[in-house]
C-alpha cells in the first residue's frame, strides 16, 4: 500500500546552471524506456541545480523551526511518456544535502538516497563562489557566478528568453531518481512557487558529470538564480527500470 509522505521548505535562492547536449546522447543515459529527452532548438538540457532551503520539515508539521541545508542535484529535462498524454518530467542523477540529518531520514521518506556533501557558498567582492565536495568521490561542483548587467536577458542557445526558461522549469513537476531498492526509480513530484529569476555571468570551475559521461559533450549554457518561494515534495511511488509500471508494494 502507497503511503504519501511530503516535505515542504522555504527557498532562500537557488542556483540553475544549463548545459545543453544532443538529445540522442542523454536518451543513452535516461534508465527508463518511458523517459524520452525533452528537446528545445534542437539541444537537450541537464542541470546542475544549487538549493539554499531553511524551514525544512516533514509535512504537515509546521516549518517553524525546521531544517536548514544546502542541497544540489543534477536534473535532465525529459518528457514521461508512461501516462496517456506525454509531459515534461526530471530525471535526477542523484540528490545531495549538507545536513546530516537529512541525508539519513531521506531514504526512510522517499525510498532514494540523498548523500552527504560540504557546501560552501562564499560571497568575495561582487561574485559569489560555490563548491560542493563528497568525502569519497571528491568535488561534485565549483563555480563562480556575480550579477548580469541585464538580469533580465538572457543569453542562451537553448531558450529564447528568461520567460522561456521560467516556464521549462515550472514544467517539471514529475521526477524520478535511483532509488535504494535495486532496478526501480523513486517518483517525487515537486510543487513550488518561485517568486523571482535573475541571469548571471558565470564560470563553471568544476562540472563532475563531464567525468561521468565523458562522451556527451557537455556545453555549459547559461545561469540563472531564484529566490524566495514554497517547495514541497511529495513521495509518489516506485517505479521499475526497463517499464512504466507503478510499483506500489511498499508500505
Amino acid at each position: 500500500m502507497l503511503i504519501p509522505r511530503s516535505v515542504h521548505a522555504h527557498l532562500v535562492e537557488r542556483f540553475i546552471f544549463n548545459f545543453r547536449m544532443r538529445p540522442e546522447v542523454l536518451k543513452s543515459h535516461l534508465p527508463v524506456c518511458s523517459l524520452q529527452p525533452q528537446v528545445i532548438q534542437g539541444w537537450s538540457v541537464v542541470s546542475f541545480c544549487l538549493l539554499k532551503l531553511d524551514h525544512v520539515m516533514l509535512s504537515p508539521l509546521p516549518a517553524w523551526p525546521g531544517l536548514k541545508t544546502i542541497s544540489c542535484a543534477y536534473r535532465c529535462g525529459v518528457i514521461d511518456t508512461s501516462g496517456a498524454v506525454p509531459e515534461p518530467a526530471v530525471y535526477v542523477l542523484e540528490r545531495y544535502t549538507d545536513c546530516m540529518l537529512i541525508s539519513h531520514l531521506d531514504p526512510w521518506i522517499f525510498l532514494d538516497s540523498m548523500p552527504q556533501v560540504r557546501s560552501t557558498l562564499r560571497l568575495e567582492g561582487a561574485a559569489r563562489t560555490m563548491h560542493v565536495y563528497h568525502r569519497e568521490l571528491g568535488p561534485v561542483f565549483a563555480a563562480s557566478v556575480e550579477p548580469s548587467v541585464n538580469p533580465q536577458k538572457l543569453d542562451s542557445q537553448v531558450f529564447d528568453s528568461l520567460a522561456a526558461f521560467t516556464h521549462f522549469m515550472q514544467q517539471g513537476v514529475i521526477s524520478y531518481t535511483p532509488a535504494t531498492s535495486e532496478n526501480r526509480l523513486s517518483r517525487v513530484d515537486l510543487q513550488k512557487k518561485d517568486t523571482h529569476y535573475e541571469v548571471l555571468n558565470a564560470t563553471v570551475l568544476h562540472n563532475s558529470l563531464n567525468a561521468c559521461w565523458p562522451e556527451a559533450g557537455l556545453i555549459f549554457d547559461s545561469a540563472i538564480r531564484a529566490t524566495g518561494g514554497v517547495y514541497k515534495w511529495t513521495y509518489r511511488g516506485l517505479v521499475e527500470r526497463g517499464c512504466s509500471h507503478v510499483w506500489a508494494g511498499e508500505k
